[in-house]
């Protein structure tokens, strides 16, 4: 297990979406610590790290929010136990009061975690809510099987969630607070956690993507360690994408790729100043963003045409005017076997 839980509170926002009335249900202590406390931390954080659409920022300054203000308060006190309780009382009465009036809006059970994964302390809340599903109990007397219903926490669809890096706070080292983006027909509802959080100048894993994908395709073409020689436009594509999708945590670490791919050449940072850029040294990356760099689609006519720039520069695929030629003896076979099959019906 990578991840170790240190302190776990649980509070409950109770509110109906119709209803602009917000109240709160505190707890008193925190929840003992136990081996399904640290399953329920970890299937929430993993979960949070499957999100794709995740928003990156910083947390306003103190003076500019409540909520920041009670998480220096917390580190201030080195997140004893009576500091976390406080903060995570306190942050949930600055949410009831910014959710008064606020129609659309659904509570919850507000889970506040202080837990470390590989060495990472972080401070996770995640709003969870009930749901319903279904049991089978087995009625022995009468031989048969009953179906009952149960309710359970949701925790593979989370409501909201943020992760705040501590140690990234700490040392001002970029971006520290990771926050869940949802689509935009939920924008108007998500709009008063961001605030709640104080999340300042956020971008999303899909901007920053491509941001590091503008980089990625204007540096130098890196040397082939065989040969010396640049390496392909096309192959260097193909070894970003891998080295991004075997980055853990879906978290790219520029350091590492610049080292992976130009040694003690610094090309990374002289390019992101040359052209005004701004990129975090780690970044929660978009797969569908990342794809998009490498593959490429297009339709017309219900035609679809899956390709990449190497077979645009291995003339695989050509392009003259409003012709397109695929040179490829397997799919013209393949192409031919259907025609036939068709002629013979």
């Amino acid at each position: 297990m990578t991840l170790e839980l240190h302190q776990l509170i649980i509070h409950e926002l109770e509110k109906e979406p119709d209803s602009g009335e917000a109240r709160l249900f505190l707890t008193d202590a925190a929840v003992p610590a136990s081996e399904r406390a640290e399953q329920l931390v970890e299937k929430l954080n993993h979960t949070f790290v499957q999100k794709e659409e995740v928003l990156s920022g910083y947390l306003s300054p103190p003076e500019d929010a409540l909520f920041p203000g009670y998480f220096q308060h917390l580190l201030d006190d080195r997140i004893s136990p009576e500091a976390f309780l406080a903060f995570s009382r306190e942050t949930m009465n600055a949410l009831q009061l910014a959710l008064q009036g606020v129609v659309g809006a659904k509570g919850g059970y507000l889970v506040y975690a202080d837990y470390s994964e590989f060495d990472q302390r972080m401070l996770g809340i995640f709003l969870v809510r009930d749901t319903e599903g279904v049991v089978f109990r087995k009625n022995e007397a009468d031989g048969v099987f009953e179906l009952n219903t149960i309710t359970y926490l949701n925790t593979d669809k989370l409501a909201m969630a943020c992760r705040i890096r501590i140690g990234r706070y700490d040392g001002g080292q970029g971006r520290c607070v990771e926050l869940i983006k949802h689509a935009k027909s939920q924008k108007e509802i998500s709009e008063y956690f961001i605030h709640w959080i104080g999340l300042d100048r956020p971008e999303s894993s899909r901007e920053m993507t491509a941001t590091f994908l503008q980089m990625a395709s204007e540096l130098p073409l890196p040397a082939e360690a065989e040969t010396g020689r640049p390496m392909e436009e096309s192959r260097f594509r193909e070894k970003v994408l891998q080295f991004a999708m075997n980055s853990p945590q879906k978290t790219i670490h520029v350091g590492h790729f610049e080292k992976e791919f130009y040694g003690e050449a610094k090309p990374v940072q002289q390019y992101l100043e040359d052209n005004g850029l701004a990129l975090d040294e780690e970044f929660r990356f978009d797969r569908k963003a990342l794809r998009e760099f490498y593959n490429y689609k297009v339709s017309s006519e219900k035609i679809y045409l899956y390709f990449n720039r190497g077979h645009l520069k291995s003339g695989l695929i050509v392009v003259d005017g409003d012709s397109v030629t695929i040179h490829s003896p397997d799919l013209a076979e393949q192409i031919m076997d259907i025609i036939g099959d068709n002629n013979r019906v």
